[in-house]
């Protein structure tokens, strides 16, 4: 055997025994791997294959998969398409990776995971961890909590980062529910041992979080972070929503159902309408923002506890706020005790159901008591509506249903009822109506009155109302009209009649009720007479009658005379040529 052939046999013989020493690194790899996983977790693992790497030296993990049964809850599952290991030879020999990488891990989970057959068992206590890795990444993740076959709630586009920061770690997390996207960034490290018995040790938490689509305002502060069992309590925590500070606790237990519990307090708070809202798009053309998705909310409990002793809402004004808001088995009910409100007092109740069915629309019930407010700083701020002020009083008593804002005034059906005292109607001079016979009306004219009063019926949106009644120094009148809450627009036909002091100084042909047509968009209703309906009023018909005597003749100068009232004559004042003697 010649030199050259001796040395291609053993080229030959080296490439196919490092091909054999790749294949049984790589089972070696993935049996290893799926033991090291199995008895971290308790749960059987399957992989699809494992690549090695020599420079720069790391282990890739293809298609990590595992599934729970969780009984009537049903199954459970986290598919990962790859997992990369980074470090030392001897790190990644002993099980410690310098670096992890997780891409597109997905986690399908029951939304009712808590309700397993059988009681919960006691895992075995996993073996002690070692270093943790410098830095842990996860690229395109997403979770999905699944219930009968379908998805109920998501959280796409994760991405997570943890890396060494001091003598902690750096956190960035991120991710998208529906159309909105949130990012937070947390520092985490030991936080100082309060004196007293030994507990589980917390960590100090700093953390800033944004979702730009529903509110400008970044959410930033800290707490102390403490573990216990599946119980994390956040304490001594304190923040900001942008400039308004907090303080206040948090609860999350996670031993049965998830039930979360927060209590917070503000100096003032200021929530203004969402960014999304009012800009017209191509998907949102009325420019109108769409309620949160509520089904997510099926899948815990909790309470929230608010008190602010400022509550800016919009333009609407609160005071001494304490709001109380419940969640249990997929219904809210939120109250609001006593609150000043522009000067007067509101509190109320809102109780909304949400439906297991995905094509049910959420209901729900609300019930307001309003107490001697400032009317016309209320009325602009909540819709726009500047037409009255005073001091009014209301109680509603609505029910309604829908996924947003413009469904649930469609639907809206009860009883509401509307007081305003010592007011004024922005816009409008009805006794300078009645007096001049003219409609003229400006922004500067005004009705005062001394007591306004409403009672509304609502079915399917429309607040209809056949008791308008209104009694001021000047006028009084009665009415009837509608508001339609879908379209946001109003109708009212308002018959006012001059008090007998304000009519005093009429002949009694104009002592007639003229009758006012109040219509359009609520934020800029149109005011006119109904001249129609004064031609058809029978006051005017008998107040013509009663002159009729006198158009030929009688002591009002016959036609003439009543030609001389209505149309005076060029040079009214001097003597008429029908009056001197003959020449």
């Amino acid at each position: 055997m010649t030199l050259r052939n001796l040395l291609l046999g053993l080229a030959a013989a080296c490439a196919a025994g490092t091909g054999a020493l790749v294949l049984a690194g790589e089972t070696l790899i993935v049996r290893t791997a799926a033991a090291r996983l199995e008895a971290a977790t308790g749960r059987p693992w399957s992989m699809g294959g494992a690549a090695l790497s020599l420079w720069p030296v790391g282990v890739t993990l293809r298609d990590v998969a595992t599934k729970t049964d969780l009984g009537p809850a049903g199954p459970g599952s986290l598919t990962i398409d790859a997992v990369r290991l980074g470090g030392t030879v001897r790190g990644l020999l002993a099980g410690g990776p310098d670096e992890v990488e997780i891409v597109r891990p997905v986690l399908r989970w029951p939304a009712q995971w808590w309700r397993e057959a059988g009681p919960v068992r006691e895992a075995a206590p996993p073996p002690s961890p070692g270093p943790l890795p410098r830095r842990i990444a996860v690229r395109d993740g997403s979770l999905a909590l699944t219930e009968a076959g379908r998805i109920v709630a998501a959280l796409d586009g994760i991405s997570a980062t943890a890396q060494p920061r001091g003598d902690g770690h750096a956190v960035t997390l991120a991710g998208q529910v529906g159309g909105a996207r949130g990012t937070c960034d947390l520092t985490v490290a030991p936080a100082e041992r309060a004196p007293g018995p030994a507990t589980e040790t917390p960590v100090a938490i700093a953390f800033s979080c944004r979702a730009p689509l529903l509110s400008d305002a970044p959410l930033a502060g800290t707490a102390d972070a403490t573990l216990s069992g599946a119980s994390l309590t956040l304490a001594r925590l304190s923040g900001s929503l942008g400039p308004d500070r907090f303080i206040g606790g948090v609860l999350v237990d996670l031993a049965q159902k998830p039930f979360v519990r927060l209590d917070l307090g503000f100096e003032a708070l200021s929530l203004g309408t969402p960014p999304a809202a009012g800009r017209p798009s191509d998907r949102n053309p009325s420019g109108l923002a769409a309620m949160p998705d509520l089904a997510g909310l099926r899948l815990f409990d909790g309470r929230l506890r608010l008190r602010a002793a400022a509550l800016a809402v919009g333009q609407t004004r609160l005071g001494e706020v304490d709001l109380d808001l419940r969640l249990a088995d997929g219904s809210v009910d939120a109250t609001l005790a006593p609150a000043s409100l522009h000067g007067g007092q509101v509190r109320g109740r809102l109780a909304t159901t949400i439906p297991a069915a995905p094509d049910d629309a959420p209901r729900h019930a609300l019930t307001v008591e309003l107490t001697r407010a400032r009317a016309l700083p209320l009325l602009s701020g909540l819709a726009g509506f500047s037409l009255l002020d005073g001091t009014a009083s209301a109680t509603l008593d609505l029910r309604g249903a829908g996924r947003d804002g413009t469904a649930i005034r469609r639907s809206l059906s009860g009883k509401a009822a509307l007081l305003v005292e010592n007011g004024r109607l922005v816009g409008i001079d009805i006794p300078g109506v009645v007096q001049s016979m003219a409609a003229r009306v400006s922004s500067a004219d005004t009705t005062t009155f001394d007591r306004l009063s409403l009672r509304f019926q609502l079915q399917d949106g429309r607040a209809a109302t056949e008791e308008l009644a209104l009694a001021g120094p000047l006028v009084t009148a009665a009415g009837s009209g509608a508001v339609d809450l879908g379209e946001r627009s109003l109708s009212f036909r308002i018959e006012p009649r001059l008090t007998r002091a304000a009519a005093r100084s009429l002949p009694r042909l104009l002592d007639v009720s003229l009758p006012v047509i109040i219509n359009g968009t609520w934020d800029a209703p149109q005011i006119h007479v109904d001249l129609a309906g004064l031609m058809n009023d029978g006051q005017l018909a008998r107040g013509l009658e009663s002159v009729g005597t006198d158009l030929l003749g009688g002591r009002n100068g016959g036609v003439g005379g009543l030609l001389d009232m209505l149309m005076p004559q060029e040079g009214a004042g001097r003597s008429s040529p029908r009056r001197q003697g003959r020449p």
